[in-house]
């Protein structure tokens, strides 16, 4: 491997450090945002110190010093910990007590209370609006106690005044930028879930539709093999659709989708998932659920479609399901467990439709 390829290797690990697969966009940016303040500070706290060192400002450089060894504990701290709150309150903390130290003593040559403009973005970006803001009222209390509470002859009066009122002036623009950016993320946040739940749903019947459907499948596989958790599947046909839609129209016909879909709705648990698999075909999953119990669900729902008699049009319009069920087993993957319902929702077809298939030769569970 190159030099520069291991040095921005290392870079991007850094950047990473304290991540988590589960993070969201806005905690990867405040996690980039602790590594660079962290990595910063360190530097410059580090060089400042040895200068400080080296014009015998000893005091000062014992602060400097001690700031970068809690900034290298922050670091070891985010990364076994994850804990991207604690990072942030510990570095907003180190530079508020740094730059009051600095307005305090003057650091070098008076110079020190120049270098706390930073602080009203660090702790807004860190921090958020709400409690940035705290910190910042926080800090005017201290300076201006430092400033005009203590005897500091060191600065001129007019010199004390431009440094609050010029830090007010920053403090307000960074506040007003962090105020509409976490305003903007909070509605960008809102219309991409709406947009997702838009992309997985199924426009007529309101229920997932098959890109929806199959992160659900997912998720029951990943629970299969980490927790054992089975789970079955029902595919459920409506019996000669196409003969509903010749016979009284394509509205007709998607009004009974939508009652299918409501019918189904109304039948299965809280956790089971329903979705259009497409045409007049619907999908159930049933996690926690064998064979046996899928049956049970699946002649619950041909009972109660075939009790149910739809009325369009002053026209009386009888439905009936063709059903296949399957469960999940170890050895097949989710896309032959889908093909195994499908086959037997077919096999419930050729036996006369209207029927579950295939009928379990054990007894029946009472789950439902």
């Amino acid at each position: 491997m190159s030099i520069p390829f291991l040095i921005k290797n290392r870079i991007i690990k850094y950047f990473h450090c304290g991540a988590s697969k589960y993070d969201s966009t806005e905690e990867m940016r405040k996690l980039y945002l602790i590594n660079t303040f962290n990595l910063i500070a360190f530097f410059f706290v580090s060089l400042f110190g040895i200068n400080a060192l080296y014009k015998s400002f000893y005091m000062l450089a014992f602060v400097l010093f001690f700031i970068s060894f809690i900034l290298i504990l922050n670091y070891f701290f985010l990364k076994f910990s994850q804990k991207k709150e604690i990072a942030s309150f510990v570095i907003s903390t180190l530079f508020f007590i740094l730059f009051a130290y600095l307005v305090y003593s003057g650091g070098v040559n008076n110079t020190g209370p120049l270098w706390v403009y930073p602080l009203p973005m660090i702790v807004m970006f860190l921090l958020g609006f709400r409690l940035g803001i705290f910190y910042m009222l926080l800090f005017f209390i201290v300076i201006m106690f430092i400033l005009f509470g203590l005897d500091i002859t060191m600065y001129p009066d007019a010199f004390k005044l431009r440094i609050v009122l010029s830090l007010l002036l920053v403090t307000f623009l960074a506040s007003v930028y962090e105020y509409l950016r976490e305003k903007t993320f909070k509605k960008m946040n809102i219309l991409s879930k709406e947009l997702e739940d838009s992309s997985n749903k199924d426009h007529l019947t309101q229920v997932y539709n098959r890109r929806g459907i199959h992160k659900e499948l997912e998720n029951a596989c990943t629970h299969y093999h980490t927790d054992n958790q089975n789970f079955s599947l029902i595919i459920c046909d409506i019996d000669y659709f196409k003969k509903i839609n010749d016979n009284y129209g394509h509205i007709a016909g998607d009004e009974v989708l939508k009652k299918v879909a409501s019918e189904i709705k109304s039948i299965i648990r809280k956790d089971d998932i329903l979705a259009r698999w497409g045409g007049e075909e619907f999908l159930v999953l049933l996690p926690n659920a064998s064979m046996e119990a899928a049956y049970e669900v699946g002649e619950k729902i041909r009972k109660s479609i075939e009790n149910t008699s739809f009325k369009y049009d002053k026209h009386t319009i009888a439905m009936t399901v063709s059903i296949g069920v399957a469960e999940k087993d170890n050895e097949l993957p989710i896309s032959d467990i889908i093909s195994q319902a499908d086959a037997h929702m077919y096999a419930a077809k050729k036996e006369g439709r209207n029927t579950v298939y295939p009928r379990p030769k054990g007894k029946l569970e009472k789950v439902y």
